[in-house]
């Protein structure tokens, strides 16, 4: 909603205000405005979800498998390790994950990647074999496939349509 949007737009406005305060505490107060936009973001996708009191744990699962995803996807790449860490099935995950109404699991720990390949073919020198081994590929040949699938285009022409000055030397 408007509402929804302008509350977190005034949390991102004082974050970026932060930035500009250099000091020993400037740290600790990104970290207190972040955990502020986390916890109201995920006020309104409970709203937004129409998640009940009865639906909270599942709602917390989904949550914690992203957070999940978000610090183990270089090293852990199928729906099974993350089942493991939330004492669950794959099926569960999978069933718990559609009645929420998000993507599937692999999709999510797909995405997550995508969005890493991506973002170091954009602001990094490094090349498609570093990023190929940073994001836990076997090789470059699979990493290459993988990118063609999720964006359509391979990692060479997708960093030549998408830099122009970005790479930080």
């Amino acid at each position: 909603s408007a509402a929804q949007s302008e509350q977190l737009k005034s949390i991102i406005d004082i974050f970026a205000g932060e930035f500009g305060i250099k000091d020993n505490l400037q740290e600790e107060m990104l970290r207190i405005i972040l955990k502020r936009f986390i916890i109201t973001y995920t006020r309104i996708a409970r709203e937004k979800c129409g998640v009940t009191p009865e639906q909270e744990k599942a709602f917390d699962i989904v949550r914690r498998f992203y957070i999940l995803v978000d610090q183990h996807f270089r090293e852990k790449k199928q729906v099974q390790d993350y089942a493991d860490l939330l004492f669950r099935s794959p099926k569960t995950l999978s069933n718990l994950f559609a009645s929420c109404g998000v993507p599937s699991p692999l999709r999510i720990i797909h995405e997550r990647i995508e969005s890493e390949a991506k973002r170091l073919l954009l602001y990094t020198p490094k090349s498609a074999k570093e990023i190929s081994e940073l994001l836990g590929f076997e090789d470059l040949s699979t990493f290459s496939r993988f990118f063609k699938k999720m964006t359509g285009e391979s990692v060479s022409d997708f960093r030549k349509s998408n830099t122009t000055g970005n790479i930080a030397n």
